[in-house]
C-alpha cells in the first residue's frame, strides 16, 4: 500500500484528503480517498484500477476535487 500525501491537492480550509492506492494482483492500481472536513470524515471515494500509480492518483485527485465542489456548491442551496 502506498499513501498520497493530501498536501498535493488544493483543497478549501477545513478539507483533507487520505489516499490509499495499493498495486493489485493484476498489476494495475487501485484504492480509496478519505475526504474529511475539520476532522470528521465525509466521504470514501473507491478508485477504479488503473494502469499506473501516477494514473490512479490523478484520478483519485480529479474525484476528490470534485465531491468537494459538489458539496461546497449544495451547502449554498
Amino acid at each position: 500500500m502506498m499513501k498520497a500525501p493530501s498536501h498535493i491537492l488544493d483543497l478549501p480550509d477545513g478539507w483533507t484528503a487520505d489516499f490509499e492506492i495499493v498495486r493489485t494482483l493484476h498489476g494495475s492500481y487501485a484504492g480509496i480517498a478519505r475526504l474529511s472536513l475539520s476532522g470528521v470524515q465525509k466521504c470514501a471515494l473507491v478508485i477504479t484500477q488503473q494502469l499506473t500509480w501516477d494514473g490512479a492518483f490523478e484520478r483519485a485527485c480529479a474525484r476528490a476535487a470534485h465531491f468537494v465542489r459538489e458539496w461546497i456548491s449544495s451547502a449554498r442551496e
